[in-house]
């Protein structure tokens, strides 16, 4: 995948983070992802179609998803409960409309699909490409030293 086509889902991602959540995210070196699997326990999917086809998966852990939750809300949450879940899947959205419209920027036209969210690491994800699945993955400080990992599992052809 070219670096004009993935740059804009790392700035999105970054941008969101930080804006929405008050969380600065650092990116490890972008992997190749052979499996096509989630990376954490809670993830969004969103499908592209348009000048080319693709998917993103956004994973977190758990801890994560409700520090996300809590920075949304005001309110730590009790349990994993829907309205939890479901704030992965707006982050996914609101990422893929961030990074579509900066790629709009370099004449690449993308539509989105209504996100989905699955529960469970390893997941089997289905992506509609053949091409490799590019993984950036950014850490976050959770304070006491502790670290969070989110995923951005990113594939375009």
């Amino acid at each position: 995948m070219e670096a004009r086509y993935l740059n804009p889902f790392i700035l999105a991602t970054q941008e969101v983070f930080n804006s929405m959540l008050g969380i600065g995210l650092t990116l490890f070196k972008p992997q190749l992802k052979t499996e096509k699997t989630s990376s954490a326990s809670v993830t969004g999917l969103l499908g592209f179609a348009g000048d080319k086809k693709g998917n993103i998966a956004l994973s977190m852990g758990e801890r994560a998803v409700c520090t996300a939750y809590q920075k949304m809300t005001g309110e730590w949450p009790d349990s994993m409960g829907p309205e939890v879940i479901d704030a992965v899947g707006e982050l996914t959205n609101i990422i893929s409309g961030q990074a579509r419209k900066q790629l709009d920027d370099v004449d690449l036209h993308l539509t989105a699909t209504i996100p989905i969210v699955v529960r469970g690491e390893g997941v089997n994800i289905n992506f509609i490409t053949k091409t490799p699945i590019i993984s950036l993955s950014f850490t976050f400080s959770m304070g006491s030293g502790q670290k969070e990992i989110v995923y951005l599992d990113v594939s375009l052809e």
